[in-house]
């Protein structure tokens, strides 16, 4: 699954596994993959499609070889064309985060009451956790690393004041949120729990979608994926913000592998990111 997402930008159905599989495997499989929240439904036509979790596709009116999902140079006219259009603020969305903090799994798995991953031994204290206007997962793993999906595909953090502000809060609330509950499960005091959770702008970005939605609504649908060289993805896609509504997104995902404070602020002016993919576009 992962290198058909991954590697192949495109989601999966039951006709990739025939080799190794039954549809009923698959199915089960599936749904089990689904109440975990590692998997989730990316579109049906006419059979299911599905994709890791925050990675979604959706549904192309133009089916090739790939799926629905077409392929082409940066040089393409129809991407140029696309990418030309005129296009609001620069925002991040499908965030994912990572942190160590001694001893969290063994304090988080006295209390039982907290879902475990039957097959990893995962700790998920919540499936997802509602901040605002992001859901949040948190996993905490044996190794006493935590991992986290900020999921704010519908309102992206913006790049500027008011995105970064709202950015900080949303990390700032999830700390809070951890040492709270080591507070009440290991009966610590304050400073003793807060010290094992450390400060949320050291915290690692491994990958962030970063984006623009066209400021008209789109009529027609469609997926395309730019070739480019390097660990970055770039998609232009309608993206569907509700009420029956689309808007171009153009996208790049991308893997900073750098704390949330070099990220936000890349360079001692404080600038706004610099983020290299869109310069280079534009």
């Amino acid at each position: 699954m992962g290198e058909i997402v991954f590697t192949k930008h495109r989601p999966f159905s039951f006709k990739d596994f025939t080799d190794i599989m039954r549809h009923k495997t698959y199915r089960n499989k599936i749904s089990k993959l689904i109440k975990d929240a590692v998997v989730e439904l990316d579109y049906k036509s006419p059979r299911s499609y599905h994709t890791l979790m925050g990675y979604r596709f959706g549904k192309s009116r133009t089916h090739t070889h790939t799926e629905g999902i077409v392929t082409i140079p940066n040089n393409d006219p129809i991407y140029m064309m696309l990418k030309n259009v005129a296009m609001g603020q620069k925002g991040i969305h499908n965030i994912r985060l990572t942190f160590y903090a001694p001893e969290i799994y063994d304090i988080f798995e006295v209390n039982s009451t907290f879902a475990k991953n039957e097959h990893s031994g995962d700790i998920e204290p919540f499936k997802f956790m509602n901040i605002d206007n992001a859901k949040v997962q948190i996993r905490i793993h044996k190794t006493d690393i935590v991992s986290l999906i900020i999921a704010c595909s519908q309102q992206p953090f913006t790049i500027d004041y008011k995105g970064k502000t709202a950015f900080f809060s949303t990390l700032a609330q999830i700390r809070i949120f951890l040492v709270g509950i080591m507070i009440s499960i290991y009966c610590k005091d304050i400073s003793q729990s807060e010290n094992r959770i450390p400060d949320y702008r050291d915290w690692v970005i491994r990958m962030w979608h970063f984006s623009r939605d066209s400021l008209e609504l789109s009529k027609k649908d469609f997926h395309v994926v730019v070739e480019r060289a390097g660990y970055i993805m770039e998609r232009v896609y309608t993206k569907d913000i509700g009420k029956g509504r689309k808007r171009i997104r153009h996208e790049f995902q991308e893997y900073p592998n750098k704390s949330v404070l070099n990220c936000v602020y890349p360079d001692s002016s404080k600038q706004l990111p610099q983020i290299g993919t869109y310069q280079e576009s534009e």
